[in-house]
């Protein structure tokens, strides 16, 4: 009799190690590092207690930073995004993709059983082990987003 097969866990397939900022850290310090090792997302913890406050990503750097012409020294804790969100080492990769379909991101910061970080689920990672749950991923990155409030000084347009 074969036993039957264990569905693929978070930590099966996450990235690690995984390189946290603290929120005092430039953009500058934090784009290095992330041209230094590859990635592209960096849980921000707290420095010594480690702790996740948030995450900042590559694009967080180019649209709250550059596009706005703020200094290189401008410190995270001014462009993250606070309340990273996450998922533990062993959940399936089901329930995270079904996480990220939901919440229209690329990734999760993992945690540990201390709630500090322990790697980074992306869809990349997903896609790997499952191309199906990639493709769910995408869906819900590409549905449109519900449209809350009207812009400021823009008008409605009617047929």
């Amino acid at each position: 009799m074969v036993a039957p097969e264990q569905p693929l866990r978070v930590g099966d397939v996450m990235s690690r190690p995984v390189f946290t900022v603290s929120p005092t850290d430039t953009a500058q310090s934090v784009a290095r590092l992330m041209k230094e090792t590859g990635v592209g997302a960096v849980p921000v913890e707290a420095p010594g207690v480690g702790t996740i406050l948030g995450i900042v990503t590559d694009r967080d750097i180019l649209s709250s930073v550059v596009a706005r012409g703020l200094s290189s020294s401008t410190a995270v804790f001014e462009f993250m995004t606070v309340s990273a969100q996450s998922c533990e080492e062993g959940d399936s990769i089901l329930l995270a993709a079904q996480k990220m379909h939901d919440l229209r991101i690329r990734r999760l910061v993992v945690v540990d059983e201390k709630r500090q970080a322990a790697g980074i689920v992306s869809l990349a990672d997903i896609t790997r082990a499952s191309p199906e749950l990639g493709g769910l991923v995408l869906e819900g990155l590409n549905r449109p987003a519900a449209v809350s409030a009207q812009p400021e000084g823009m008008s409605q347009c009617h047929a």
